[in-house]
């Protein structure tokens, strides 16, 4: 998995009017598959983040031919700010249209991105045989630094020649993150970051014995099914489940196969992923059969159409968000419209249940629409059948008028 691809997996978290301290109060579990930003409630805000990071990660080219920048990104960001409407004018940390709040947002998703990465490739069970350990150091100078070594003897880490040195799958590294994952950043502007420590030197400082020999398994997939096991719920009437929803919204779902909770946007690019690696291998049809759900439809949609079932839901099938993929994202042939990316795929819900508009189309069809943060306007194409369920026909995005 590269940095681009843990940003992207990441769903869009509409309700983010949440202070720093709330966050952290929230599960990893969540947190791991959210795109965030504290007191931040606009989605449109958050998009643009998501996707200009993105494309920063991937090292993407405009139009021009130029690969996109940090200062790019940080500018991007602070426009988009400034036309939602909640830039303070006042370049504090907690003005959202500040170059501080820019520069932290940066920093803190792109580290995290590139930090499990990065944890991924040095926890391999050769990776941990060579570099069975790893040392908290400071990678960039602050001029007001936190004590961390005193976070860290706090949090239960132990010192050796006064160094800060762990096993990669230690306790400590967890303990110490502000973000509930065991690698950098470990909380936000920190300028902290780990460097692998040998296992000859992990030998000589104390940290092992010679005969050591790392677990089979590795610390970061262990983790990840720790994270799975935290979104287990009883049912779709589980009180945890309605708790996270009244925070968080119907873009939290109940995943009747795996009884879990999961982001729709999440669980919208895993299909598309699954699609691809079909269509490259060359698959006339499709086997996938997992159906995202996107949950009820908004008060507008259901005043604006009429009769619909009590418990109607969106689910996305396969087969259709492959026309979705094979016509409308990367490539487009109506001119009128602009390619969708696979990361706009995962708004899908967002217009569902939050539309600017809901009109009759042809052929009995409905159409959602819901502007973009540049202009332009997402078109969801959908219908009822004739018992009240509805049918999820094509996404795509047309060009600002």
């Amino acid at each position: 998995m590269t940095p681009e691809e843990v940003i992207l997996r990441k769903a869009l978290v509409l309700k983010g009017d949440m202070s720093s301290a709330d966050w952290e109060a929230v599960s990893a579990s969540i947190k791991d598959r959210a795109f965030f930003s504290s007191r931040i409630a606009s989605a449109n805000f958050l998009d643009v983040c998501q996707a200009k990071l993105a494309d920063l990660l991937a090292g993407a080219a405009n139009q021009d031919g130029a690969v996109t920048s940090r200062a790019e990104v940080v500018s991007a960001i602070m426009q988009i700010a400034r036309a939602e409407g909640i830039a303070l004018e006042t370049n504090r940390l907690s003005d959202p249209g500040s170059a501080a709040r820019a520069n932290v947002i940066v920093d803190t998703n792109a580290g995290l991105a590139a930090g499990y990465v990065r944890a991924e490739i040095g926890n391999t069970y050769g990776a941990r045989l060579a570099f069975p350990a790893q040392e908290l150091v400071r990678i960039e100078k602050r001029q007001e630094p936190r004590d961390w070594r005193r976070r860290w003897t706090e949090h239960g880490g132990r010192l050796y020649a006064g160094r800060m040195v762990a096993l990669k799958g230690d306790p400590i590294w967890l303990a110490i993150s502000r973000f509930g994952v065991p690698y950098p950043p470990f909380d936000f502007n920190s300028g902290m970051g780990v460097e692998d420590v040998s296992f000859d030197e992990a030998v000589s400082l104390g940290v092992i014995a010679q005969d050591y020999q790392p677990p089979k398994a590795s610390p970061i997939d262990d983790f990840n099914k720790d994270l799975e096991s935290a979104l287990k719920v009883s049912g779709p009437e589980s009180p945890r489940l309605k708790a996270l929803q009244s925070r968080f919204g119907e873009q939290l779902q109940y995943n009747p196969h795996t009884k879990s909770v999961y982001f729709d946007g999440a669980m919208i690019h895993n299909v598309v992923r699954q699609l691809r690696a079909e269509m490259s291998s060359g698959a006339k049809t499709t086997a996938v059969k997992t159906k995202p759900s996107v949950g009820a439809p908004s008060d507008l949609f259901r005043q604006t159409v009429g009769e619909l079932k009590e418990d109607a839901a969106l689910k996305l099938s396969p087969s259709n968000l492959l026309h979705v993929i094979q016509n409308h994202v990367g490539v487009e042939k109506d001119s009128r419209n602009i390619p969708l990316t696979d990361r706009e795929l995962g708004l899908v819900g967002h217009v569902w249940r939050t539309p600017d508009s809901v009109e009759a189309a042809k052929d009995g069809y409905w159409m959602l629409s819901k502007r973009a943060a540049d202009g332009s306007m997402y078109r969801l194409v959908v219908s009822v059948e004739p018992n009240g369920g509805l049918v999820f026909h094509t996404f795509y995005k047309e060009q600002k008028k």
